[in-house]
Parts: structure tokens; C-alpha cells; sequence
């Protein structure tokens, strides 16, 4: 029996700004910040001020979190005999997708340093890479379509 060839093999994660020590150590100078300020204003008798602080640290805290856990998403970008595309979620969820390779267009979309990879055959069409920038986004898809050439001569050459 004969093992299939991996002709491409990526996985693709978003950028990540900060790791978790360094998210905690700025949540905890918000905060820290935050309650002093509040503290401040509360004794001298702006207790509004104080309330509104709290609010834009809630705020604050919620986008950390948030950002943290899109950071935990990714995918991977697998060509065999088919292309397969597994997108994980930040909870581990994956969704597996099979595309035929010998149809395969790609076309990178942008706007503003910022768009995405779109992988169109048979006239249906996946999205990926949509957190990369425009640069990364054209190294992906170079590396894509020589992963590809490369497998047409292959398979030509089985002939």
C-alpha cells in the first residue's frame, strides 16, 4: 500500500500582540490606575467620575479578554491528494474542509494592509487567512501554489 505524499503541511496563526503574562501585568496597571483615579475623585465628591472609570475599565478588561481568545484560533492548510483546510476555533472546535486541488484558484483580496486568501474551485469559495497582513497573505498563497505545482508534475509524471 502505497503512503500518501504531503505536498503541503502550514498552519496559519493570528499575530499575537501579547502572551498571558504580559496581558495580566497591563490588566493589573489598568486596574490598579483605574482604582486609584476612582479613589481620588470619590473622596473629593466627583463620585461620577469615579462610577465612569469603572465602567472604562470593565471596558478595558472585556477587549483583553476578547482579544486573547480570538488570538487562541487558527488554521491548517494540508495538500495531499486533496486540500484540506481545518479551522479551530479558540475553543478546539475544528470544521474540516475538502477542496479539490485541480481546480483551484486563488485570489488574494485586500484593504488597507489588511484582507484575506480566497480559495475558489468549482465555483464555490473558502476564506482564509483573514488576520493576516497583505504581505503574509501573498507569501501564502506563493507557497500554496507552488505546493500545487508541484503535484501536477507529480501526477503527470505517475503517467
Amino acid at each position: 500500500m502505497k503512503k500518501k505524499k504531503k505536498y503541503l503541511d502550514l498552519v496559519l496563526y493570528p499575530n499575537r500582540s501579547l502572551n498571558i503574562k504580559s496581558l495580566i501585568f497591563l490588566a493589573s496597571i489598568f486596574t490598579v490606575l483605574s482604582f486609584l483615579i476612582s479613589f481620588y475623585f470619590i473622596n473629593t465628591g466627583a463620585w461620577p467620575v469615579g462610577i465612569f472609570l469603572f465602567i472604562d475599565l470593565l471596558i478595558i478588561l472585556l477587549a483583553f479578554k476578547f482579544n486573547y481568545r480570538n488570538s487562541k484560533k487558527y488554521e491548517r492548510i494540508i495538500l495531499k491528494d486533496a486540500l484540506l483546510i481545518k479551522k479551530i476555533n479558540f475553543r478546539g472546535k475544528e470544521k474540516i474542509i475538502k477542496i479539490e486541488p485541480s481546480w483551484l484558484r486563488l485570489k488574494v483580496r485586500s484593504y488597507n494592509n489588511s484582507g484575506h486568501l480566497e480559495i475558489i474551485s468549482k465555483g464555490k469559495s473558502q476564506i482564509i487567512g483573514s488576520y493576516l497582513n497583505l504581505t503574509e497573505l501573498k507569501k501564502l498563497a506563493k507557497e500554496i501554489k507552488k505546493a500545487l505545482i508541484l503535484r501536477e508534475k507529480e501526477l503527470s509524471l505517475n503517467f
